[in-house]
């Protein structure tokens, strides 16, 4: 892969490794599901900084077009890419309540029903990745951007509960489009603690498997979102 990216020679660094990346995407030569090089290795073969990688890196998970997995790298995501890279917002226009209403709008859809379905679903390797997600959130250890990375992981791993890829997959890309939004505007660490004992209360009832209790649970943590959401404005 030593000949997949040109060196970055100019100003707006991490511009020209984003519009990279995505020509690279869209000419097939990075794959949807395909593993990007490690940090060390990207930044050498486009001969920048790391600090600009990653700079670059969090506008393309921004807008769901790569997704970090946690000890495991960085991926494309695994849907239509130009559906993908056609359909991006304005940075600033994300910022806007508005629009992360509607983020929020389409998780309110399908997660009490996620939650529901795990309940019948959730093998036993199902039930200790969630509940793995849920001890790394709340280690005292984990900074706080680690935990707001965790939260979305247990959100993921009920969904891969389900065992449905297409409910993972729309999970996915809003969590993904939502993380740096969430990162700077909607949860203080007080919010991710409260968070996180709402998490424990869902996960409780997928492991009672009680449908109608877990589904409650999820309705009632999105509705405080909501709740949180508004009071910021």
């Amino acid at each position: 892969m030593s000949d997949l990216f040109d060196g970055i020679k100019y100003t707006r660094v991490y511009e020209q490794i984003v519009d990279q990346i995505r020509d690279r995407i869209k000419e097939g030569r990075i794959l949807p599901g395909e593993r990007l090089p490690g940090e060390r290795e990207l930044s050498s073969m486009l001969g920048c900084s790391r600090t600009s990688l990653r700079e670059a890196l969090r506008v393309l998970e921004a807008e769901g077009i790569v997704i970090a997995k946690p000890g495991g790298g960085r991926y494309v995501q695994n849907v239509d890419q130009r559906l993908v890279m056609e359909y991006k917002f304005d940075p600033v226009d994300l910022m806007k309540t508005t629009s992360i209403m509607h983020f929020l709008e389409a998780r309110e859809m399908i997660e009490p029903t996620i939650a529901a379905l795990a309940c019948e679903r959730a093998t036993d390797e199902d039930i200790a990745k969630m509940e793995a997600a849920l001890i790394k959130v709340e280690a005292k250890k984990e900074g706080f951007e680690e935990k707001l990375e965790r939260d979305s992981m247990f959100h993921l791993a009920l969904a891969e509960a389900t065992h449905n890829f297409v409910l993972v997959t729309t999970l996915e890309t809003n969590l993904n489009m939502l993380q740096q939004i969430r990162l700077k505007t909607l949860l203080s660490q007080d919010k991710l603690q409260r968070s996180s004992a709402e998490h424990r209360d869902i996960f409780d009832a997928i492991k009672r498997r009680n449908a109608q209790e877990a589904s409650k649970a999820m309705s009632a943590h999105l509705q405080r979102l909501r709740e949180s959401l508004i009071n910021r404005t």
